[in-house]
């Protein structure tokens, strides 16, 4: 190498090697300090956008892990309402039994009715008041099949568990109902038999309906409520059928309760297998709930794996290998005190010029 004044090209080398010594230091400590390898798009582009996507995918199922524990929370309270039901429903059954002995008498026939109105009443409010997070969870017809409650597991839009509304079928008596006026006095003779009491049929006062009790005496004449009229008397006699898309489960089993003759044990007999419907009904829904509930734990531990795998796969790519980048530090350390070293050991080489001119 010449001896030059002008360009000191030894100091020139020596201080490139430390300025990069010093910029792979500092990436060392950064990646330390911050515990990823990747701190920006330049420290790895291709690796960023894979970890990024992963973490897409992580977020999803997390919050899809959520969404089941929710699907699983909401199926319980449903089932858990059911469960009352049908123990309320077995003593229906019981009751019914005891009612159908005809060694009762019809005043102990009127106290088992009573018992078994209160317990409808019961259910109902069980399946009014059953909710989860705002969801009516037992309002639907008795006859419902669709789609009802969409489970999204994780950030694919098509990842869904769908909940049916079969599951979810009003376990109570129908409130929404159709009234519809006696047309004529055929229509009317074809309601009733004679003497067979009814409450079928409804009387309005105010627009509000209310049953009425009815015998056919005669071709000509019947009972309402005890008082006798002519045929001609009954404009205001009303038939009701459950609107549709409202009938609850216990709808039948209501009706034979309230109508029940207490003089005899025929419409218990009858409520015998009304309440054996009404529970085969139940625990067929019960069952569907609990198929729901298996469906989405097992979806949860699956979801909870794929959660776990793609975070271990982010962690790969994108956080810091502290035994390498420690060992890189130190590598950095001893590189920057020797290009220091070294640049002012080349700094001082210039003075080699005096010499020559003394």
């Amino acid at each position: 190498m010449a001896a030059v004044l002008g360009t000191n090209v030894a100091s020139l080398w020596a201080s490139n090697n430390l300025q990069g010594a010093q910029e792979r230091m500092a990436t060392s400590v950064e990646r330390l300090s911050s515990g990823l390898r990747i701190n920006r798009a330049r420290d790895d582009a291709a690796g960023l956008g894979i970890a990024n996507g992963l973490t897409s995918q992580i977020n999803g199922a997390n919050q899809g892990i959520r969404n089941l524990n929710d699907g699983i929370s909401m199926v319980q309270t449903a089932e858990a309402a059911i469960t009352a039901a049908s123990e309320m429903s077995q003593r229906i059954l019981t009751l019914a039994t005891q009612a159908s002995n005809s060694t009762l008498s019809a005043n102990a026939r009127v106290a088992i009715q009573t018992e078994m109105k209160q317990l409808i009443t019961s259910i109902n409010g069980i399946s009014s008041r059953t909710s989860f997070s705002g969801n009516d969870l037992l309002n639907q017809a008795a006859t419902a099949t669709a789609d009802l409650f969409t489970i999204q597991a994780s950030n694919n839009s098509t990842d869904k568990i769908i909940l049916k509304a079969n599951a979810f079928r009003s376990i109570g008596v129908a409130t929404t109902y159709t009234y519809t006026a006696v047309a004529d006095a055929t229509t009317l003779e074809g309601l009733v038999s004679a003497g067979a009491p009814t409450t079928t049929l409804y009387t309005a006062t105010g627009g509000v309906y209310s049953a009425a009790t009815f015998e056919r005496v005669s071709a000509s004449s019947y009972k309402l409520n005890g008082v006798t009229y002519a045929t001609t008397g009954f404009a205001n006699l009303y038939t009701r059928a459950v609107s549709a898309g409202a009938a609850g489960q216990a709808d039948a089993l209501n009706t034979a309760i309230n109508a029940a003759d207490t003089t005899g044990t025929a419409n218990f007999n009858s409520i015998i297998g009304l309440a054996s419907t009404y529970i085969t009904n139940l625990d067929t829904q019960r069952s569907l709930l609990g198929a729901y509930q298996n469906q989405l734990e097992y979806s949860v531990d699956n979801v909870s794996s794929l959660s776990s795998n793609l975070t271990a796969a982010r962690s790969s790519i994108q956080d810091t290998d502290y035994a390498q980048e420690t060992a890189a530090l130190t590598k950095g350390q001893i590189l920057q005190q020797a290009a220091t070293a070294m640049l002012a050991q080349a700094n001082q080489m210039p003075n080699v010029i005096l010499s020559l001119l003394k």
